[in-house]
């Protein structure tokens, strides 16, 4: 109980003394470490996953982000370690972020008769934030009856690269049916803007919870089931928090191996502490496993006037999970969330 008590300290006191837009998927239990460190390693073996996103296909430059990850379950130490990779470009100037991440959770059985655990996570990273200036074009360039002009006034940066060290922290309690989460990103609130040398990347604050449960093979809610293939339903909601802006998804998926269909919403239609009620767009997933394999594909439909001009947001994740070590398997406990 020490050792739990000094995780929970960590990270609320680096919440505390420590959001630019951040990367971010649809998907995003299909990029859960992603989401919180603490989700590195949480599979009953090993995983390593893909994931792409274009966004506002239609929008002349590109919108694009790309991730690679692998974690693996240690079970004789209680922990998961993993690699994470990061790229997304944005816009006809290339704003760009590179980064690469490791990350560590730690987890226990708290409850062994409601088999409640709690795992706590980390994790350190090294981010590059870049743009071609002479890529973009400036409101004095910009010309009624021709081509724009080959020069702006507008001054060039004094660095056109930005390399810094961050860090994550996250806590994640589950059990067979429920999980709840929170997690804190930018605690080293690092400096990442090309014009202003004193802005600070804010602390961005997430919170996530789900529910899963099924139906029996006469139709009832329940957790039994006399058939082989049974159908779950999972219900999820996904907060944050950054600086001036938050954001929300919430649905559920419905599983039916090996399909899975899935309806989100993303917006906060009943409450915002910080903005006007507004949703943003209506989210639909479809997935599919066949072996080890787990694809995924999303669209983001835009709930405004703007779909016609964006195209909305496509999405693919696909996810292998290496063989499993059935002794592993009883120490881990799996978690209820989706892909998992």
């Amino acid at each position: 109980m020490k050792s739990i008590k000094f995780f929970i300290l960590i990270f609320f006191v680096a919440a505390i003394e420590i959001n630019a837009q951040y990367i971010q998927f649809s998907q995003y239990y299909s990029t859960p470490t992603i989401l919180a460190p603490s989700f590195a390693g949480a599979v009953e073996s090993s995983r390593i996953s893909f994931n792409y996103r274009d966004q506002w296909a239609k929008i002349n430059g590109i919108f694009v982000t790309y991730a690679m990850a692998y974690d693996i379950n240690v079970p004789r130490v209680s922990s998961g370690f993993g690699v994470l990779l990061l790229r997304d470009q944005a816009g006809a100037g290339n704003l760009a972020r590179t980064e690469v991440g490791v990350l560590y959770s730690w987890y226990a059985l708290l409850n062994k008769n409601l088999q409640l655990y709690f795992r706590p996570g980390i994790q350190f990273k090294m981010s590059q934030r870049s743009i071609e200036f002479n890529k973009l074009l400036f409101a004095d360039q910009i010309t009624s009856d021709g081509p724009p002009y080959p020069m702006t006034i507008e001054p060039p940066p004094s660095e056109v690269k930005k390399t810094y060290v961050d860090a994550t922290s996250s806590i994640l309690f589950y059990a067979p049916s429920y999980w709840v989460g929170l997690s804190a990103d930018h605690l080293f609130r690092p400096s990442d803007a090309f014009y202003d040398p004193d802005y600070k990347v804010p602390v961005k604050y997430s919170a996530f919870a789900g529910y899963k449960f099924k139906l029996d093979s006469k139709g009832k809610y329940g957790h039994r089931s006399s058939s082989s293939i049974q159908d779950w339903f999972f219900v999820s909601a996904y907060y944050r928090l950054q600086g001036n802006s938050d954001q929300m998804d919430f649905g559920g998926y419905w599983d039916h191996e090996p399909f899975t269909l899935g309806l989100w919403v993303r917006g906060l239609p009943y409450m915002n502490i910080v903005s006007s009620p507004s949703i943003d767009a209506v989210i639909i997933v479809v997935g599919y496993r066949i072996y080890n394999f787990t694809i995924g594909y999303s669209y983001d439909l835009t709930v405004s006037p703007l779909l016609t001009k964006t195209g909305g947001s496509h999405e693919i994740s696909i996810s292998y999970k290496f063989n499993t070590d059935l002794k592993s398997k009883k120490r881990y406990g799996p978690l209820p969330c989706p892909g998992y």
